[in-house]
């Protein structure tokens, strides 16, 4: 069985308090998931080329999730990527970032390397360059067009990413199918209505995985200490982690 590949890019939540990147990761070396802020920066340090990135996953439009991807494209139009790269994201993506462009890069998108929009649809595979995604809705902010996470499938592998969200079908559903899930846990103990934490969540998430699947944990820049739980491991910025 094919190895399954995490390194993330960042680790924090939209404040970044204790100084941690923006979340974000990069599957086998190929699919990113998430385009926070410092995606170009965060490659660059740890020498994964932005042009062999092949597909994008995007679970929302906040802004920690989706302002990185500007310089990304500004990368692959004038440095030297030639093969096409798939955007994938909830409706609007691409309407998205065309607007942030063109206040402040208004050539972006006149030439360049094809990029491939693709809108996500709950309930229906997608699948670009090798990479298999399905989004499932999740319950986070209702203003956006569309709040995602998805179950992926890596050279027969199973990834499940929650995006940022409260518990909810949505997520538990990722959890079941995952042989490894990556989940939000913005706080220890605080109680939000669109996200998840420590103490009251993350047992109720970790109970709906298989015994053997590892549960990932993005967010929360402490060790679990005394919340600690069975093959569950808190992220770091540009570790990485193999299955």
């Amino acid at each position: 069985m094919a190895d399954l590949e995490l390194t993330f890019i960042g680790s924090g939540n939209a404040f970044v308090r204790e100084g941690a990147c923006w979340n974000g990761f990069v599957a086998n070396g190929r699919y990113l998931f998430e385009a926070p802020p410092q995606a170009l920066m965060s490659l660059n340090r740890l020498g994964i080329d932005p042009n062999a990135i092949d597909a994008v996953v995007l679970s929302h439009h906040h802004g920690d999730h989706l302002l990185g991807l500007p310089f990304l494209l500004l990368h692959w139009k004038y440095l030297g990527r030639t093969t096409p790269v798939t955007v994938i994201g909830p409706p609007e993506t691409e309407d998205v970032v065309r607007e942030i462009s063109r206040r402040t890069y208004p050539t972006l998108f006149e030439g360049g390397a094809e990029v491939r929009w693709v809108t996500a649809t709950p309930g229906t595979p997608l699948e670009a360059a090798g990479l298999v995604v399905e989004a499932v809705e999740v319950r986070h902010d209702p203003k956006l067009t569309a709040n995602f996470g998805y179950h992926a499938t890596i050279a027969g592998r199973r990834l499940g990413y929650t995006g940022d969200s409260a518990l909810c079908d949505g997520v538990l559903d990722l959890a079941r199918r995952a042989e490894v899930l990556v989940s939000e846990c913005t706080s220890r103990a605080d109680v939000f209505d669109n996200h998840m934490n420590l103490v009251d969540d993350m047992p109720r998430l970790r109970a709906a995985l298989a015994g053997d699947a590892s549960l990932v944990l993005t967010h929360l820049p402490h060790d679990l200490g005394e919340h600690a739980l069975p093959r569950t491991t808190v992220a770091t910025d540009f570790a990485t982690y193999r299955w």
